[in-house]
C-alpha cells in the first residue's frame, strides 16, 4: 500500500469457515460463515465508506 500511495480509511471483517491445520480434525471452525448477516455487514461497511 505504501508503494501505491494509498490511504487506509477503514477495516471490516468477520468469520469464515476454516478447516486449516488442527481445525480440519474437529470439522472446522466457523461453520456456516460468512452467512447472510456478514454480508449485510459487509455492504453496511462499503456503503458507510462511501458517504
Amino acid at each position: 500500500m505504501k508503494e501505491k500511495h494509498a490511504k487506509v480509511i477503514g477495516k471490516f471483517g468477520c468469520k469464515g469457515y476454516d478447516t486449516f491445520g488442527p481445525f480440519k480434525l474437529v470439522g472446522g471452525i466457523a461453520k456456516g460463515h460468512p452467512n447472510e448477516k456478514d454480508l449485510e455487514a459487509a455492504v453496511n461497511f462499503m456503503t458507510e465508506l462511501q458517504s
